[in-house]
């Protein structure tokens, strides 16, 4: 079916809703909107079921606040016949709960329904969607099972596996693969495939296999030996490799019968490949099965052996050249390389023909002859001398660079100059040491600070003696603290170096101060913490310390606290609790909780307490008194529970029938089809009615619409508000002037109301077009008008829900845009205009960051 057909389909549609002029109304303007929806209506769930039992049908919406049966069970009831169907909960009586219990019920889409004939359009598109979407998943079963017909046809052994647990777990086998393995399908699946067709020396080998597929890589034709029912067999195996690397398709091409490499030319190229990798090297090969060896002629030469002399070779007499502590390693490799294959290079100790002890750098790589290693063959170098110029050049720098001290090194002459500073110097110095050595001492340090350093140096040349000192100098742009310790290098008699430690302590030493000012701190806002208390407490539970106001009313002093544990102090229940705080805090867990305590009410908080090495040696709990809180918190959970059913009655009980007259006043003017002015006057009063509605509900649910803050644009949103405002005062024009570039940290969609309701306010008192200015603050934005702007003495009413000067004002605006500043933190003031109008500044915003 080519894609024009598909849209030209009919879509059976059954609508449930016991309000039947509003699914009647529905219908009417969803088959305006595309010609494919045949729609029934049913007034109740049950009659639904029973048209459903009676026909077929394409999608499903349904109302949720109905009789006898609501739209979740109905949808639950649905899944049970039809768990495919696309299921659309249209109501209008919306709540995350809904929504949640709609999802876990299986329905397709939720949509609330709104005012305005804009709903029906997305209303529609949801639709589409939903039913594109299930005939898609059907077509995608079809190519499931085409997929499936094409694997178990094809004469090649292809086998589908996944992994767990590094083992390749078998899911499926073609035919081919059950006649030329032997194997049937029902043995392997389910079980590792190595386990069936790995023989047991290529153990290794399938799980480099394994690792390596599982990392994504793929094997274009790797050779591998693989058993089957009539014995070992070659192959060539390729792979499919699923994106994750959680399995894929293996397939097998037997190549058992083809023509092996010769023999004799492998072990020349070997040979050659092994002696040219290294200069001055010798190669070997030893026959694994005779125990007989080959040496090169440099091999010869390296163990001080005069090929022409009589010497019998073999491969345990060339292992007997190795130092007795070596051995074991190189019988370990060669082990290793004849049962499993591995190659192998490693450095051991020879000793010569002529008793010298040599380092020497050994290779190794298996050589085949079926399935079984057969020889050895490698390489061999002399590396004394670099082994132990590599030895003193790692102890050297060893010291040296890796330690977090400061190293240097100073040469003594005439005068001293700094030869050598490791990194630890150059980072808490600041100076690199490109820039420091060469330098004299006179070249990094001031003249106050050079007499003094000189003359730490001449004492420690001239007593030949380590000295230990602390000192402040300025090596860069900023004066550090430092602990030294120089010591005299002598070499041939003379002191030619001082070899320098010293360590930045300036950070200590600030640490300190600040903690000793911290402490005296913490000790007086302890003792006079306000309606609470604050104890440190230690790893055995006991309080280290206790002060507060709380202690004094609960007739308790720091002594009857400090060195006992909650128990001792406190009733159980409340000392268990404590406990089980302390025990989370030391854990690195935070927590609060709220407890009871001779009639008074606490909230704790319990913090660890991290020790400059990041361990957590105390833990901190602060106890404050919230009784009155806790009281009034009681008060606003009756006051929003009231809230919460109002703006439920608003939402379903006046919206519905509001839709159904906005509706049918849009159907009324098409009828008529002329302009007739007390419709115009039904529709403003329906408009308006909307408005107070929807600025109740903003009002009533503002605090629930607060879900989180990002970085928004404020001149991009500021544009999409402009045209939010034009669309909906179709008569009015917002001639807008955004100088803002910067971004905050906002709730979109709450600062979108803000911006809004400012822009609709301006428009309301002005009578030809309004010009708003949007910019910047140093603190945040300002929007600005050219109206009338407000008297001085109205300038705090007007924020008073239901405050209004006009007849096509709610009095609702301004309330919300107070409400939306409130619930961000931010302040706001109301101030005149540069031409006269009303400027609305608002301050203390946080994030305030340019745009990009």
């Amino acid at each position: 079916m080519t894609t024009e057909e598909k849209y030209k389909d009919t879509i059976r549609i059954l609508h449930i809703d016991d309000q039947f002029d509003f699914a009647e109304m529905t219908t009417t303007f969803l088959e305006r909107e595309n010609d494919r929806f045949n729609t029934e209506i049913a007034t109740s769930a049950n009659d639904g079921l029973a048209r459903l039992a009676g026909s077929t049908f394409d999608c499903i919406i349904s109302d949720y606040d109905m009789p006898q049966m609501d739209g979740i069970d109905f949808l639950e009831t649905v899944r049970e016949e039809y768990p495919d169907l696309p299921f659309i909960l249209y109501t209008g009586k919306g709540s995350e709960t809904i929504a949640s219990e709609a999802i876990s019920a299986g329905v397709t889409e939720y949509l609330q329904k709104s005012s305005g004939n804009e709903q029906y359009e997305l209303l529609a598109h949801r639709i589409v969607n939903a039913v594109d979407q299930s005939q898609a998943e059907r077509r995608v079963q079809q190519e499931q099972q085409r997929f499936q017909t094409l694997f178990d046809r094809l004469s090649q052994p292809i086998v589908e596996v996944q992994y767990e647990s590094d083992e390749p777990i078998v899911t499926y086998v073609n035919l081919a693969f059950e006649d030329v393995f032997g194997y049937e399908a029902n043995t392997l699946v389910g079980d590792s495939l190595d386990a069936h067709i790995v023989p047991d020396d290529r153990v290794d080998e399938a799980e480099a296999i394994n690792q390596y597929v599982q990392a994504g890589g793929r094997l274009k034709s790797r050779r591998v030996t693989r058993e089957t029912v009539d014995g070992l067999r070659e192959f060539l195996i390729q792979n499919a490799v699923y994106d994750d690397g959680s399995g894929g398709f293996a397939i097998y091409t037997d190549i058992t019968d083809r023509t092996e490499r010769k023999e004799t030319l492998k072990r020349n190229q070997d040979l050659l490949r092994h002696t040219e990798q290294l200069a001055d090297v010798g190669g070997w090969e030893a026959d694994m099965e005779t125990g007989e060896a080959r040496w090169t002629q440099g091999t010869y030469a390296i163990h001080d052996i005069d090929p022409d002399d009589e010497f019998e070779l073999s491969l345990e007499t060339g292992i007997e050249f190795c130092h007795p502590d070596d051995q074991a390693k190189i019988e370990t490799a060669i082990s290793n390389c004849h049962a499993h294959g591995e190659p192998f290079e490693i450095e051991l100790r020879l000793i010569t023909a002529e008793n010298e002890q040599k380092w020497v750098r050994a290779t190794g790589e298996p050589v085949y002859d079926s399935d079984d290693v057969t020889k050895i063959r490698g390489a061999i170098r002399d590396i004394t001398q670099q082994h132990e110029r590599r030895q003193r050049l790692e102890q050297i720098e060893t010291f040296f660079e890796h330690t977090q001290d400061s190293r240097f090194l100073i040469s003594v002459g005439e005068e001293f100059v700094i030869e050598r500073v490791n990194q630890s110097w150059e980072d808490a110095s600041g100076v690199s040491a490109e820039e420091s050595c060469g330098q004299t001492i006179q070249d990094v340090l001031d003249e106050s600070q050079v007499k003094k350093v000189e003359q730490k140096y001449r004492n420690c040349v001239e007593q030949r003696e380590t000295l230990e000192y602390e000192e402040r100098l300025q090596i860069g742009d900023d004066p550090v603290h430092w602990q030294t310790r120089i010591t005299p290098v002598v070499i041939d008699g003379e002191v030619e170096y001082i070899a320098g430690v010293t360590r930045d302590i300036t950070d200590i030493k600030h640490r300190k101060q600040e903690l000793a000012e911290l402490n005296q701190k913490y000790q007086t806002l302890a003792k006079n913490f306000p309606d609470g208390a604050v104890y440190l407490i230690n790893e055995n539970f006991e309080y280290v310390y206790a002060r507060g106001e709380a202690l004094e009313r609960a007739d308790l002093s720091p002594s009857d606290i400090e060195g006992h544990v909650p128990h001792d102090v406190f009733p159980d229940e409340l000392a268990d609790e404590a406990c089980h705080q302390y025990e989370q805090a030391f854990d690195g867990i935070a927590t609060t909780a709220e407890q009871e305590y001779n009639g008074d009410r606490y909230r704790a908080r319990v913090t660890p307490v991290e020790s400059d090495s990041k361990e957590i040696t105390h833990v901190m709990a602060v106890a404050q008194d919230i009784t009155e809180f806790a009281e009034d918190r009681k008060q606003l959970k009756r006051q929003n529970k009231r809230l919460d059913e109002f703006a439920s009655v608003v939402s379903h009980d006046l919206r519905n029938p509001l839709s159904v007259a906005e509706g049918n006043v849009e159907l009324l003017r098409e009828d008529c089809n002329c302009n007739n002015k007390r419709i115009d006057r039904i529709d403003s009063a329906l408009t308006r009615m909307d408005d107070l509605i929807e600025n109740l509900l903003t009002l009533a649910r503002a605090d629930e619409q607060i879900n989180g803050t990002e970085s928004v644009n404020l001149a991009e949103l500021s544009q999409n508000c402009r045209q939010n405002v034009e669309t909906t005062d179709a008569d009015a024009t917002v001639n807008i002037d955004i100088t803002a570039t910067q971004s905050i940290e906002a709730d979109p969609n709450r600062l979108a109301q803000l911006l809004e309701n400012l822009m609709r306010n301006a428009i309301e008192h002005t009578n030809e077009d309004v010009a708003v200015t949007i910019g910047e603050l140093e603190d945040g934005f300002y929007v600005e008008d050219d109206g009338s702007g407000v008297p001085a003495d109205k300038r705090d009413d007007v924020f008073e829900a239901g405050y209004t000067t006009t007849n096509q004002g709610t009095g609702f605006g301004l309330s919300i845009v107070k409400q939306v500043v409130e619930a961000h933190g931010w302040e706001m003031s109301l101030t005149e205009g540069s031409e006269g109008g009303a400027r609305f500044e608002v301050t203390q915003v946080d994030g305030l960051k340019p745009s990009t």
